[in-house]
């Protein structure tokens, strides 16, 4: 009897451990509704409000399991569209580091960097966006602490580095992935092509390429979404085309950084 009692007792101890263990891993619920406010807030822009029903923000925020308190960098954040996003959904704990190229470098401006940069600054100003810290720092000089992010965002942007030079690209994610913490979470956005095609100029990429870049860099595939996947896109067009509307055909990729493995006793 008395070591049918230790077994239960040991069973009940057991449950209690693994109970708790899943609740330190568990992914807090994202609350849609308090994001829903803040993208429909009047101090956001409304350019960047015109863009959700193609870019799907909420689903977008979900897939990626941002949650609240985290650190969080945007990649060449523009004008700030997920730089807002960002901001709502880790709240005042967390802090998001949007990057822009410093004035000077010899990045191609074809996003028009420096004035969209101007702009960011104005928003987080507008929007008091007191969690938001914005770098003017090129991609290998970010004041960011080693092992101190918990997600990267690359959002429409890593086409560009891997058309024009796959070498830069696969250089740069190795060394963001210096700034993630063991199992971080990198996120990459970007816009479809086709093989045989020329995604140069198109600003587009295979989703194939994207993946073999990050695998390279130390990053194994986490899941990958069909949230921004549009049929109706032919991605024999560029990206900017008006006829497209900015909704074009997109790849969602989230990635984790290995957790490096114990060495025995």
């Amino acid at each position: 009897m008395r070591g049918l009692l230790h077994n239960c007792r040991n069973l009940v101890l057991l449950a209690l451990a693994l109970s708790a263990c899943f609740q330190i891993n568990a992914v807090a619920a994202l609350d849609k509704n308090a994001l829903l406010t803040a993208l429909n807030a009047h101090t956001r822009n409304v350019a960047h409000l015109l863009r959700d029903d193609a870019r799907k923000p909420v689903a977008v925020m979900e897939f990626l399991e941002i949650d609240t308190g985290m650190r969080v960098l945007d990649v060449y954040a523009a004008d700030g569209y997920f730089t807002y996003i960002l901001s709502q959904v880790v709240g005042a704990d967390g802090t998001v580091f949007a990057q822009n190229p410093a004035p000077g470098s010899d990045v191609e401006d074809i996003r028009q960097m420096y004035s969209l940069a101007d702009a960011l600054d104005q928003r987080i100003e507008i929007a008091e966006l007191s969690n938001v810290i914005h770098l003017r720092e090129n991609f290998f000089d970010l004041s960011i602490e080693p092992e101190s992010l918990d997600v990267i965002l690359l959002a429409q942007i890593l086409h560009d580095f891997s058309n024009s030079d796959p070498s830069y690209a696969a250089n740069l994610l190795s060394h963001l992935q210096t700034l993630l913490k063991p199992g971080g979470t990198l996120a990459i956005i970007d816009h479809a092509g086709d093989a045989g095609q020329d995604n140069s100029r198109l600003h587009r990429m295979l989703q194939s390429q994207a993946e073999e870049l990050a695998a390279h860099a130390g990053f194994e595939l986490q899941a990958a979404s069909a949230i921004l996947a549009n049929a109706a896109d032919r991605r024999r067009r560029p990206v900017f085309n008006p006829m497209l509307g900015r909704n074009t055909d997109q790849f969602l990729l989230r990635f984790t950084k290995s957790i490096p493995a114990e060495s025995p006793n």
